[in-house]
Order: C-alpha cells, then structure tokens, then sequence
C-alpha cells in the first residue's frame, strides 16, 4: 500500500466536539425580548459587545447567533432569543453545523424557513 492508497484521516472542528445547549421543545418556549436594548451575560456575550440593540436587524441576528452558541442551558437560550424572533433571522445566522442541525432537527419549522 502506498501512502496515496491510505484514507486521509477526518477533519475534526472544535466546533463538533464542544458542548452546545439543547434546543427548547417549542419555538413558543424562546420568550426573549423583541424591543429594546438587552445586556447580554458575561458568559454568554463575552466579547467587547454586549448591549444590542434589538431595533438593528444585525444586533437581533448576533444575539441569536451568540446565545444559541455560548448558553450554557436551554433556560438561557429560552431567556435571550425569542422563538418569532428567530424564525426571521434563522436563515442568515452563521452557525456551527452542528448547532443548526439540532435546532432544526428538534424545531422543524425553521428546517423549513432556512
């Protein structure tokens, strides 16, 4: 066997490994704000931005971006993002594979918006 014949070994993302908080069972269970401006958590928004604006299209897709990504817990999650909220947005978040596969695959309605 030459090292050409060989299986070239599967790439591995961090992001596939870490852990991701699961998705609600409902959309209706995302009760965060529509309006206003909402501080994030350290722990989930923990870069220089943490105030969004949820007036600006791209602070309400960030937050669900940021939240769906860094929540530690589905409370978090249901705390932060608003379940008609996410449904304008979900098709232009920029989200790790994974992520988006259980949440559309726990939520179908947004498998079908994306």
């Amino acid at each position: 066997m030459t090292a050409g014949d060989e299986a070239a070994p599967q790439r591995r993302d961090y992001a596939d490994h870490r852990p991701y908080a699961e998705p609600p069972a409902r959309l209706a269970d995302l009760t965060g704000p529509t309006a206003g401006v909402i501080e994030l958590p350290i722990t989930i928004g923990w870069g220089p931005k943490r105030h969004y604006d949820l007036a600006e299209d791209a602070d309400r897709r960030v937050v669900c971006e940021v939240v769906l990504q860094e929540a530690a817990s589905t409370e978090e999650a249901r705390r932060y993002v608003n379940g008609a909220a996410l449904v304008e947005v979900w098709a232009r978040l920029w989200l790790p594979r994974r992520v988006r596969r259980s949440w559309e695959e726990r939520l179908p309605e947004l498998a079908r918006v994306a």
